[in-house]
Parts: C-alpha cells; sequence; structure tokens
C-alpha cells in the first residue's frame, strides 16, 4: 500500500462462491495503539466510506474496503460462511492480542428476506480500530506481500475531520415510502384477519418512510446516535445504518448471550416512567407477543447449544420507548460458529412472527415492499468464528451509487412491530413512528406526520391504555 496510508481505492467485490474457490491472499497485522484520548465517534466525522460497530464508546470502527463478499439467496449466511472460512485459510496475519475484534475481522450485514434484491455481505475495512475495557489496537489489511501502513501514518491521517453536509432548514420531510399511512393500517387489518384466519399467531408488520437528500456524512449521523443511543450498538455496514437495542447474538468462545425484545410501550409527555413500566409488564397482548419472540429464540438455539436457559422478562427503558426483554445464555455445542448460529436463528418471531414459515409468508405477500436488510442481522465475526451480532432496528438504507431496492433514491428509514387479533392499527402505527424517531431525529427530520391521527381505516379503531 502506497500513497496515504488508507487504500483510496477499494479492494475487489466477490461473490461468496467465487471466493470461496478463489479466495484472496489477504496480510492483517494488530498493533496495541495509545488510547488517550481516544474517541472512536469522534473520528468518523465528516466520512462516509466507514464501518461502525459502537456500544457505550468502544467497539470497532473501520475505514475502506480490502475485500467485500456478496451473498443473495436462500443460503445467503451459509455462503458467505464458507467464503470466510476460505478467506481465513488464504490469508496471512498477526495478532499480538488475541481477543475478540482483533486479527481479521469483517463486518457483516444480511438481508431479512433470502428473496430481497439487495446483497448481503461481509466487509473487510482497510483500517479496523477497536477499543476495548483492555485497551485499543489498530488492525491494517492490505494485499500479501505488500508493506502495511505505520500505525503513526494512519493515526495521523484520522484526526477527526470537518463534519460533512447538513440537511438545509427548508429540506423536505419524511415522504411516504412503500404504503401511505393509512394503506399500512389497512395491511395491518389483512394481516388481522388472516391471524383470526388460523394462519398465523403474530406476525411483524414494517413500513418504510424516504427522505430526499442531501443527508449528513455517514460518520456524523453514527455520531449523533452514538451520543442520543449509548446503551444501544450504533452500526454502519455497507449502507446500512442504525442504533439497535436487540442484541441477536454475541458468542465468545463457546459462551453464547442473546437479547430478545418484543412488546412495546412508547413514552408519552407527563406519563411516568414508572407507570409506563407497569402497564407494559401487565399488558396482556405485548406479554403474549413477547412470550413468543422468547420461545422462537430459545426454540432455534436449543439444537445447537449444550446448555441454553432464559432469564425472566424485565422491562428495558430506552430514551424513545419501553420494550420487554429477555436475555438468553448458553454453552454452543461443538465448534460452532457465529454465522452458522445466525443462520438458525434468523428470523425470530421479534421481527418475523410465529410460525415463522407462515408469518413472513404473510410479510411478503403483505407488507409491499422488500426490507432490504433491515432487520436483519448486522455485526461482525473474526477468525475464529466469533463475533457480535444485533438485529439492524432503529435503522436507515443509505443510497449506495443510486436507488436503493425499493427503487427510491433517498434515505429509507424503517419502523415495524408485532401485529396481534387485538391490535388497534393506528396504535401501532403510532409505534413505527417512535421508533423511527432515534434516525429521524440523527437525521435532523422532523419525527411526526401531518397527517398520523387521520390514518385510521375503520370508525370502529380503538385505543389502548397510554402507551
Amino acid at each position: 500500500m502506497t500513497g496515504h496510508p488508507i487504500a483510496a481505492h477499494p479492494g475487489p467485490t466477490l461473490t461468496a462462491a467465487h471466493c470461496q474457490a478463489a479466495p484472496p491472499a489477504l496480510s492483517f497485522t494488530t498493533t496495541p495503539i495509545r488510547e488517550q484520548g481516544l474517541s472512536l465517534p469522534a473520528l468518523l466525522a465528516g466520512r462516509d466510506d466507514v464501518v461502525s460497530w459502537l456500544h457505550q464508546g468502544r467497539g470497532l470502527i473501520g475505514m475502506g474496503h480490502a475485500l467485500t463478499i456478496e451473498a443473495r439467496g436462500p443460503e445467503r449466511i451459509e455462503e458467505l460462511r464458507s467464503a470466510w472460512r476460505a478467506t481465513i485459510g488464504a490469508a496471512w496475519w498477526r495478532d499480538p492480542l488475541v481477543r475478540p475484534g482483533t486479527g481479521p475481522v469483517a463486518m457483516g450485514t444480511i438481508t431479512f428476506s433470502p428473496a430481497s434484491r439487495e446483497r448481503s455481505a461481509l466487509i473487510v475495512p482497510s483500517v479496523l480500530i477497536g477499543h476495548d475495557t483492555h485497551g485499543a489496537w489498530l488492525t491494517t489489511v492490505v494485499p500479501a506481500g505488500q508493506p502495511h501502513p505505520s500505525p503513526e501514518a494512519i493515526m495521523a491521517a484520522l484526526h477527526p475531520q470537518q463534519p460533512g453536509p447538513q440537511p438545509r432548514a427548508d429540506s423536505p420531510g419524511p415522504q411516504p415510502g412503500s404504503l401511505s399511512e393509512q394503506d399500512w393500517c389497512r395491511a395491518v387489518l389483512t394481516v388481522q384477519e388472516r391471524m383470526r384466519a388460523g394462519q398465523a399467531d403474530k406476525v411483524v408488520l414494517a413500513r418504510d418512510v424516504v427522505l430526499p437528500g442531501p443527508h449528513p456524512a455517514t460518520g456524523d449521523l453514527l455520531a449523533r446516535l452514538a451520543h442520543s443511543y449509548p446503551t444501544c450498538w450504533t452500526f454502519a455496514v455497507d449502507g446500512m445504518v442504525g442504533a439497535s437495542p436487540e442484541m441477536l447474538l454475541n458468542l465468545e468462545g463457546r459462551r453464547l448471550f442473546s437479547r430478545v425484545l418484543a412488546g412495546t410501550a412508547r413514552r408519552n409527555q407527563g406519563t411516568p416512567t414508572q407507570d409506563l413500566a407497569h402497564w407494559l409488564a401487565g399488558s396482556a397482548k405485548n406479554t403474549r407477543e413477547h412470550a413468543l419472540a422468547r420461545a422462537s429464540a430459545l426454540e432455534a438455539l436449543e439444537p445447537l447449544c449444550s446448555v441454553v436457559e432464559g432469564g425472566e422478562p424485565f422491562v428495558l427503558e430506552l430514551p424513545n420507548v419501553l420494550h420487554l426483554a429477555t436475555d438468553i445464555t448458553g454453552v454452543v455445542a461443538g465448534d460452532t460458529g457465529a454465522l452458522s448460529l445466525l443462520g438458525a436463528l434468523h428470523p425470530t418471531a421479534a421481527v418475523g412472527g410465529t410460525p415463522t414459515a407462515a408469518a413472513t409468508a404473510i410479510i411478503e405477500q403483505v407488507e409491499g415492499m422488500d426490507r432490504g436488510r433491515y432487520a436483519g442481522p448486522v455485526g461482525w465475526v473474526d477468525w475464529h468464528g466469533e463475533g457480535q451480532w444485533c438485529i439492524a432496528l432503529r435503522s436507515a438504507q443509505l443510497p449506495q451509487g443510486g436507488s436503493t431496492a425499493s427503487g427510491e433514491t433517498g434515505i429509507r428509514v424503517f419502523g415495524g412491530c408485532g401485529i396481534m387479533p387485538d391490535s388497534d392499527p393506528v396504535d401501532e402505527l403510532a409505534e413505527t413512528q417512535a421508533k423511527m424517531r432515534p434516525i429521524l431525529e440523527a437525521l435532523a427530520a422532523p419525527t411526526h406526520s401531518a397527517h398520523a391521527a387521520h390514518a385510521t381505516p375503520s370508525a370502529h379503531a380503538t385505543h389502548p391504555a397510554p402507551r
């Protein structure tokens, strides 16, 4: 690598099949760096070509693309796993630290549906900076045989940049996405009719809105999300960005952790948090919804674990909403890696529904959009096959050199909620708006539609207790 210490030109983009058959030879070097004064979000300022995985100020950030592996279709996760294994087999690396996130690492984003037109991808950044409770490190990646840039040159080049372009004060607010608010409420009624006919017990229905450009630099957007939602996992991979509260999978050694979220109460001005939490914990609709999601995760993990246990549900408090949550822990059997576990877990009932096949079929028929990577796994995997993956919630898809899978050229912002037979469509619409709020606020966009109060599709809609 010559010239600028961060490669100006991306490395190859390969299909998973091509990469598995003929993996590129890459060289990785991990070096400890001084952590005094290190702020990972600040290093992203003004940058677009970035990847991110941050939680309470620590985690991983990367710049540049040394390699991109892509896959589509029903076997996309397994194909990516096999391609990453082949890449590691062909690589050389020096890693004196040997802890999670050091050495060879790929950042990944996976589509919700195997039928999506968007790609699932693993991206190996040219430069990766990590920071955990033990210290900080820097990993550089170059084609085998080329010299690595010095850590000092990398850090000098990564001094915080000026913030990128900001939205104009007169920028238009969110525009209708695949369905208008009224049509989405009608879709909720259609789903409920199908559930009452016995086709499914729960269906998670999502919607999108579109924000025309310009938008902040990806790094600036991530810094805002990390500041406002520090307990969430702030991610960016291949244009999919967000701050997710739901850890799908954390695998270190053979120990597994997963957090299931299902059941939501929206924060309201004037309603004490304690009252909302009490209402949520006692809501029959929300506790049923959560029980289905909890059971689906345990059922998926039990065949792959020698031990797996689900804790008691609790209320997780976030700035915009409260969730019912269950933490699941386990010990993985054999050498099962993170990507294999993802293939078994996704989609859980928290983002798809129950039964899985029936619920996802209803989503494909009724939702009216290609979710792309929304509600799919996003995270990272290392050379051990271990890593951390959350569900891409509270998220948006940035346009990547053109239109997104929906054909839109703006930013697609997503929100979804679990639909039960006794759900109220207007109340569920308001829940999607609350879940869009983190991204819309970070984009400096209005968070409420002027038409929300008039979105009811039926004169018989009723409103439950405060949410």
